[in-house]
């Protein structure tokens, strides 16, 4: 795909190998409190399952072929419609307002265009008042919310939990590790993805997407073998030789804390205190590796899981917002 400009001193082109770096600068100067690096963006984008769209593009100026912004459209594969798709649009805080972000989207536009799009999401913090201005000047309208909420896990009562995860532990329930499990039985990576993709399918979405499993190979590289991930601070209960229920922690490169990802139980085993027990090995985990602070997520409509984040004591966070845009048509 060629080269377009959009403005005077101002192009799109498709990226390329070499924008890493600049494209990583960039999302850490917007997102400075959730810093990423090269590393685990290259890993991301080489493990994208290549029959889904993922797309990008940067916007340069004229001199030294300078990035000052980019923006992506991908599909979600654990949502996925041919159709659909997420997008984003960044620009480096000391070049906004010059029409780079209008470029972009512009561009992203053409490209949704041509992919016959239906719709299209993205999600902006709500603390960043021109993102939200931006995105509503283009038609698009919020349908749902989201928070990130952080533990101090100094501050955890772990014996204010110990009844809880007594009374799991009496009912034949076992807590065991993704580690521990690989080792033994390298079998067992297909069982687990499996509850995986079950429970995952019981986790709120926003309006008019359908849950889509994601396969094997792909959960494998992301979950198990990626570079943020903790073999041994994913958290498996098991119940009569057969897994219940799962709460993982993960490293990003950068930062002194863990990302929680997906806690959830299976439906058969719900009631016994299984995703309470589970949590509370991560805040462990967490403590005894001298973690300051475990991150999470949570969609406004899963009470279940809210009312245990905040019960552990986790403080929620400035809502993300998810806005989306309808095409007639296609």
């Amino acid at each position: 795909m060629e080269t377009q400009q959009v403005r005077t001193g101002i192009s799109i082109r498709p990226f390329e190998d070499r924008d890493y770096e600049a494209i990583v600068a960039i999302r850490n100067a917007v997102l400075p409190d959730r810093p990423t690096t090269v590393e685990e963006f290259r890993y991301d984008d080489e493990h994208f399952d290549k029959k889904f769209v993922n797309e990008r593009y940067v916007a340069v100026g004229s001199r030294e072929d300078t990035i000052r912004g980019y923006g992506e459209l991908w599909h979600v594969p654990w949502a996925f419609h041919p159709r659909k798709f997420i997008v984003d649009v960044r620009v480096h805080p000391g070049t906004r307002r010059q029409g780079i972000g209008t470029g972009l989207w512009a561009h992203l536009e053409e490209r949704l265009r041509a992919h016959q799009a239906i719709s299209v999401k993205t999600q902006i913090w709500e603390k960043m008042p021109d993102g939200l201005a931006f995105a509503r000047a283009r038609g698009f309208r919020e349908v749902m919310r989201a928070w990130e909420s952080r533990l101090d896990v100094s501050r955890f009562d772990f014996g204010a939990f110990e009844p809880a995860v007594d009374g799991a532990l009496r009912s034949g329930v076992t807590i065991t590790t993704l580690g521990v499990e690989r080792a033994k039985d390298p079998g067992s990576l297909r069982r687990i993805h499996t509850m995986d993709m079950e429970i995952s399918a019981d986790v709120p979405h926003p309006p008019d997407d359908v849950h889509t499993p994601v396969d094997f190979k792909m959960w494998k590289e992301y979950v198990a073998d990626a570079p943020w991930s903790i073999n041994d601070a994913f958290f498996l209960a098991v119940v009569d030789g057969e897994y219940a229920g799962l709460s993982s922690l993960f490293k990003p490169k950068v930062g002194d804390w863990l990302n929680q990802g997906l806690t959830g139980v299976r439906r058969q085993f719900r009631g016994r205190h299984i995703a309470t027990a589970l949590k509370v090995k991560t805040a462990e985990y967490a403590r005894d590796h001298g973690i300051r602070e475990i991150r999470t997520w949570n969609e406004i409509n899963n009470a279940p899981m809210l009312a245990i984040n905040i019960k552990f004591g986790f403080v929620r966070q400035p809502a993300w917002l998810t806005f989306a845009k309808e095409y007639q048509g296609g």
